[in-house]
């Protein structure tokens, strides 16, 4: 969420956003085990050896905003955990940690920090959601600049995800989005199945003629709020979540005057509507059609001029994906790594002997050692592991400290912190859990690996 508070100088106002960070929301449980108690909270799990919130971290600098709320659930050491390493975060970013209950959905947790969020009441306040593991190649700037043209009650970005995304076996059916082109506005999304029948209600048709239905979109979970919709967020308790309740009610009351009647959102978005009735009456630049534009009539009932109005920003053409399933954690961490990117592949302090061959599309962590005739391709390796002879490694995630034997195979795993693979194990398509200890001789495919209970 971000929020643009106005400083008010002689010759131009500056614009300066605050943004709300969720760390960890919805889908850590997609990603068991990997972001357990035993392991680290799913914002510091590594990608390109840097933990996945610092991309989000350096998206939001490099649209200049340097004042970020970061809100965790409370389960275990996770705030802890969290809160170290911003500490020692070198960006020029102010971080603030909250944490909230663990069973809290993620409008719960807006209400939970609304005194942390500005209360500057004015038109240009924005408040902008943003989840912990987004990595995208999108120009901030050009998510931000439509948004100030467009000036919505709260814009969306979509994105079109790769074909190993979109195709993964633990990922759901894309969603139907529907955009009315001309306005660049969202006036649908439903979860798509593969039995359930599409349908449209003839409102939203009468309001929006020129609905185009996407169903190769997937929603970045990104958004600019209007400061008013935190506010009725706050009110209105029955609002859990923000991407299942909210947004669909916003999205619906661009063309049903009974919702927007019934949950009184002219009472929330009138300050902004007077407001913005007021700069137009003084503009000596105002052409006749902006009210139009921004309150469009409704040719059923023509009285009706919704208050809310929406955008949506589609990316195509570059990366942008989330890490919200094993698949596509290990997909940013394949995207970060690859041939070009400008990283350190291998540290001054790795040590790393004569035969062995580390790819151009790998990475090695500080103080790692591995032995001779081994093989890194297409996979990241921690800090300060011990890695035997001829150990081949491919499209693997290796994470900090761990100690694999010799005559292993690694192949499509992510093998978490602290754990131990003994000698001659095979292992593929595997995610080893914190802390696991992995016997000798071992042949595993597609397990989940787990400390103190059976593998499932």
């Amino acid at each position: 969420m971000l929020f643009e508070k106005p400083k008010h100088h002689h010759h131009h106002r500056v614009s300066e956003f605050q943004a709300v960070v969720l760390a960890g929301y919805g889908s850590s449980n997609r990603l068991y085990p990997i972001s357990e108690e035993d392991n680290m909270p799913k914002a510091l799990l590594p990608v390109g050896n840097k933990p996945v919130i610092s991309y989000t971290l350096e998206w939001l600098e490099k649209a200049g905003i340097h004042d970020i709320i970061v809100v965790i659930q409370a389960i275990g050491s996770a705030p802890q955990k969290l809160s170290a390493y911003l500490r020692t975060y070198t960006g020029n970013v102010h971080c603030q940690v909250v944490s909230v209950d663990e069973d809290d959905e993620t409008a719960d947790a807006l209400r939970a920090i609304k005194d942390k969020i500005d209360v500057n009441r004015d038109i240009w306040m924005l408040n902008e959601l943003m989840p912990c593991d987004l990595i995208t190649e999108l120009n901030p700037r050009d998510f931000f600049d439509a948004h100030r043209v467009c000036d919505p009650t709260f814009s969306a970005l979509f994105y079109e995800p790769g074909s190993t995304e979109s195709a993964s076996k633990d990922d759901d059916l894309l969603p139907y989005v529907g955009i009315d082109s001309t306005r660049n506005a969202l006036v649908y999304k439903a979860l798509r199945s593969e039995d359930e029948d599409f349908s449209m209600r003839m409102s939203l048709l009468n309001k929006f003629p020129r609905v185009r239905v996407h169903t190769d979109l997937q929603d970045a979970h990104l958004y600019i709020f209007k400061r008013w919709v935190i506010d009725m967020l706050v009110e209105k308790e029955n609002i859990t979540s923000i991407s299942k309740d909210l947004i669909p009610m916003l999205v619906k009351c661009q063309y049903q005057k009974k919702l927007v009647e019934r949950e009184q959102i002219e009472k929330y978005s009138s300050t902004y509507e007077n407001l913005l009735a007021n700069a137009l009456s003084l503009s000596t630049t105002q052409s006749a059609d902006i009210d139009d534009e921004l309150f469009m009539d409704d040719p059923v009932h023509s009285s009706f001029k919704s208050p809310i109005k929406t955008y949506v920003h589609v990316y195509r053409g570059g990366f942008c994906g989330r890490g919200n399933t094993t698949a596509s954690y290990n997909e940013l961490n394949r995207y970060t790594t690859k041939q070009g990117a400008s990283i350190t592949r291998v540290p001054s302090s790795a040590e790393v002997a004569p035969r062995t061959q580390v790819g151009n599309d790998s990475i090695i962590g500080d103080y790692t050692k591995i032995d001779e005739r081994s093989s890194v391709k297409k996979s990241c390796v921690g800090a300060h592991c011990v890695i035997g002879k001829n150990v081949k490694i491919a499209n693997s995630v290796i994470m900090d400290h761990v100690v694999i034997g010799d005559n292993v195979k690694i192949e499509g795993c992510i093998i978490c912190n602290n754990a131990k693979i003994h000698e001659k194990a095979s292992m593929k398509d595997c995610d080893v859990a914190g802390g696991y200890i992995v016997d000798k001789d071992s042949q595993l495919k597609g397990e989940k690996l787990v400390a103190f209970r059976e593998a499932i």
